[in-house]
């Protein structure tokens, strides 16, 4: 399932449900599905979620810094090789 966007979110029973959205084929929203999370692991489930995007971003951003600083390396390699 992908997420793009959500929906409604509705707290029933002691169950969040939360719906999801996506553009489908024909370039429209539509739902993609319904996620949906007990009532006493809404707290837990938002923070792992959290965790778990920071840590990507985290890692997204030190891979992105790693092609920058080769760069900056292989330009002082050349001009010390050059003299």
């Amino acid at each position: 399932m992908i997420i793009e966007g959500i929906g409604n979110a509705t707290f029933v029973n002691g169950v969040l449900r939360i719906q999801t959205l996506a553009v489908n084929p024909a370039g429209n929203v539509a739902e993609s599905g319904v996620v949906e999370i007990p009532g006493n692991k809404i707290a837990e489930v938002i923070n792992l979620l959290a965790t778990a995007a920071q840590g990507i971003s985290d890692k997204i951003e030190s891979n992105s810094d790693k092609p920058k600083s080769e760069a900056k390396e292989k330009k002082i390699n050349k001009k010390t090789k050059k003299k």
